[in-house]
C-alpha cells in the first residue's frame, strides 16, 4: 500500500507558499487535518484502514516533536502486531519527567526510559516487545491483558512478518512501518522472560496480577477472538479446553480446531470471518470455494465428535448467547 504524503504547514511557509491555503482546502473537504499543522489529502485518507490512519497520526506527532519521541504502550503494540481489540484513541509516548501533566493533545506520556529497551521500527522509535507487553499487562483488564500476552508468546508465521526492528541508531528511512497487521511481529517472547519481568514490578499486588495473566496465557491461541473466548469460558466456569487439537480429514489432510474439550468430546471454533478474506488462507480459491471447503471440513469434524460449537464476535459480546452456544454443544458450567 502506498502511504499518503503528509503535508506540513511549516514546509509550505518554508517554500514561500501561503499556509492558509491548507486551511481553506480543509474547509472545502479536500484535506484532512491529521494533527495541528499536518494535513493529508481526503481522497487518500478515505481509503485507509483505521489502524493506518492511526499510524499517520503517530507520524505527524513525530514530525512535530522537538525531540524524537519514543512510542510505547498501545501505540508500540500495534507495530509489534500485539492483539488489541479496536484502535487506540490516544497516542502513547515515553517521558522521563516525573512531574507535571503527562496527557495533552491526544498524547498520553508514560514514565520510563528513553534509552533502555528501545528499538526502531522504520521512522519511529518504540519500546521493545517485552516492555510493551508488560505495560499492557499492567494496565488492561484481565481479558485484554491475556489477549496481548497470548500474541506476545505466539511464534509469527514468517510469510506474515512485515515490520523490521532495528537498534535505535539505525537508518530511519531503510524500512517503513505497517500498522494493519493480522500477525504478531518480531521474535516470540518466552514465558520465563515475562515472569522475570513481572517479578521486577514495584508492588506485590502488581506482581501477583501480572503472573496470573502470564500463567493463563498460551502461545497456541490463534487470534484475539480465540483468546477472549478462552478467558470468557474460564470466567463462566466452563472446562478448560485443549488448544489447536488436530483432526484427520477424508483426504488425508489434518485440520486444527480452536478448542477441544476432551471429556465432553466437543469442539469449539471462533469464527472471526476475517480468515475468509486473508490471502494466505484461501490458497488462491474464490470466496465461494473457500466457504464450501470450510463447510466440508466442519462436517467431517462433526462426524468424529459429540458436540460442535461455533460463535463469532457478536456471540462473544453477548454472555447469555455465548453460554447457550457452549451448553448446546454439551459443555457444563461448574
Amino acid at each position: 500500500m502506498n502511504k499518503p504524503r503528509l503535508i506540513s504547514a511549516a514546509q509550505y511557509n518554508d517554500t514561500g507558499r501561503d499556509r492558509h491555503k491548507l486551511v481553506t482546502a480543509q474547509k472545502r473537504g479536500e484535506l484532512v487535518r491529521v494533527r495541528r499543522g499536518i494535513y493529508v489529502e481526503t481522497a487518500a485518507w478515505s481509503k485507509l484502514p483505521a489502524r493506518e490512519r492511526y499510524g499517520l497520526r503517530v507520524l505527524a506527532c513525530a514530525r512535530l516533536a522537538h525531540r524524537e519521541p519514543v512510542f510505547c504502550h498501545a501505540t508500540a503494540a500495534l507495530l509489534w502486531g500485539l492483539w488489541l481489540v479496536g484502535v487506540p484513541q490516544k497516542l502513547h509516548t515515553v517521558t522521563e519527567v516525573t512531574r507535571g501533566g503527562r496527557s495533552s493533545s491526544g498524547v498520553v506520556r508514560h514514565i520510563g526510559s528513553r534509552t533502555d529497551g528501545v528499538q526502531r521500527c522504520g521512522p519511529l522509535l518504540i519500546t521493545n516487545k517485552l516492555t510493551t507487553t508488560m505495560q499492557l499487562i499492567n494496565s488492561l483488564s484481565f481479558s485484554g491483558a491475556v489477549t496481548v500476552c497470548d500474541s506476545a508468546l505466539r511464534v509469527p508465521r514468517r510469510s506474515l512478518v512485515v515490520n523490521h526492528f532495528e537498534p535505535p541508531d539505525a537508518d530511519p528511512f531503510q524500512w517503513d512501518a505497517t500498522w494493519e497487521l493480522d500477525e504478531p511481529q518480531g521474535a516470540a517472547l518466552l514465558p520465563e522472560e515475562l515472569r522475570a519481568a513481572a517479578e521486577q514490578l514495584p508492588s506485590k499486588a502488581a506482581q501477583v496480577r501480572a503472573l496470573k495473566v502470564i500463567n493463563f496465557a498460551s502461545a497456541l491461541s490463534g487470534s484475539a477472538g480465540e483468546s477472549l473466548s478462552r478467558v470468557k469460558m474460564f470466567e463462566l466456569g466452563f472446562p478448560a479446553p485443549v488448544l489447536q487439537q488436530r483432526f484427520s480429514l477424508d483426504d488425508g489432510s489434518d485440520a486444527l480446531v480452536d478448542f477441544w474439550f476432551k471429556r465432553e468430546r466437543a469442539v469449539g471454533e471462533f469464527d472471526g470471518k476475517g480468515k475468509y478474506l486473508r490471502s494466505d488462507w484461501g490458497q488462491g480459491r474464490s470466496m465461494t470455494d473457500r466457504i464450501m471447503a470450510e463447510k466440508r471440513r466442519e462436517n467431517q469434524i462433526r462426524a468424529q465428535v459429540s458436540g460442535f460449537a461455533r460463535w463469532d464476535w457478536q456471540d462473544l459480546k453477548n454472555t447469555q448467547r455465548f453460554t447457550a452456544i457452549l451448553r448446546q454443544a454439551g459443555l457444563r458450567q461448574t
